[in-house]
């Protein structure tokens, strides 16, 4: 409905936090019947509400690289993310901005315009399709418990989670959890071979990648070209947990702190904290070390990208016996 009246008698009337009171004679109609001598006005209060809706926040949300901000302009309201490092992103339903934390920044609309990102705002991007993502499912499921409750009370705004209180200021792309996505355990089937008493702690920290170079990362240091895939058990250590990987192969947990991923197609790679170079084991059994910050072959690259979830897999404790 629609409601229209000339306060003070036309001679208009201060800002308020409220609108004025109507007088006795007033104007009520539907949207429908809208004269239109109203029509421009009523567009010019519709871009304003969804202005002021749209810079509203409805659900916000703390991740671990920075504080997610669902609007109340929906259906597809727009999201902001402000990351510890600096960086920030809007989305809205035609288009993302991404302003790096060097002041550097892009707007792209559809997908096409994603390939002409820098590795950092792709990151970027990527993260704040993750927030994203949450925060719709917070904002369902607390509108059905909303729907639900016999209250009035409103659940909304509503506030997830807290700012880290040591956070990690350093970019995303060269964090070594940057875009991690921990899959969830009926994904896969988990075997475990051995159970010490305190078995290593893996972490996504073993590894960092920023699309180009391989830096903090690190791979046993004894396997020579030669060794077979048994022998690289017995060069660096028994097996404590194993766990098979749907369409990339099986990922080991050794005693002496490595990763050890066999993949399909028989290449190989083991991954160790604090050692900074990586050993890749072809399939015809060609092992290549590259060191810290040396550019990576795409086929390496790619056997890189899926350590992301397997390490997300080993160091989840759901998959320990």
């Amino acid at each position: 409905m629609v409601t229209i009246y000339q306060p003070n008698e036309g001679m208009g009337f201060p800002i308020q936090d409220r609108p004025p009171t109507p007088p006795e004679e007033i104007f009520i109609c539907s949207h429908e019947d809208l004269p239109e001598k109203y029509w421009k006005k009523y567009q010019y209060a519709t871009k304003f509400v969804q202005l002021v809706k749209s810079k509203t926040p409805k659900v916000t949300l703390y991740t671990k690289h920075g504080k997610c901000v669902l609007m109340e302009n929906s259906p597809s309201a727009d999201l902001e993310m402000s990351f510890y490092d600096g960086a920030k992103t809007h989305k809205t339903a035609e288009l993302v901005r991404v302003v790096e934390n060097t002041g550097k920044s892009y707007t792209v609309k559809g997908e096409v315009g994603f390939s002409g990102l820098s590795p950092a705002s792709r990151t970027y991007v990527e993260l704040t399709d993750e927030g994203h993502r949450m925060c719709l499912a917070i904002e369902a499921a607390i509108t059905a418990e909303e729907q639900r409750t016999s209250t009035s009370t409103p659940f909304f705004p509503i506030t997830v989670g807290r700012r880290p209180p040591k956070v990690d200021t350093t970019s995303p792309s060269s964090q070594n959890a940057q875009g991690w996505k921990q899959p969830a355990a009926s994904d896969v089937a988990q075997v475990c071979l051995a159970s010490p008493p305190q078995p290593p702690h893996i972490t996504p920290s073993m590894i960092s990648y920023d699309g180009s170079d391989f830096t903090s990362a690190s791979m046993v240091k004894n396997i020579s070209p030669t060794s077979s895939k048994k022998e690289h058990v017995a060069n660096t250590g028994k097996v404590l947990k194993s766990v098979f990987v749907p369409n990339i192969g099986w990922a080991s947990q050794l005693t002496s702190g490595e990763v050890w991923v066999q993949f399909n197609d028989g290449s190989q790679l083991v991954v160790q904290a604090g050692v900074s170079s990586i050993i890749y084991t072809s399939p015809e059994g060609r092992t290549t070390s590259y060191k810290e910050n040396e550019k990576l072959p795409e086929h390496v690259k790619e056997k890189l990208h899926c350590l992301s979830s397997i390490l997300g897999l080993l160091a989840s404790p759901a998959g320990r016996r």
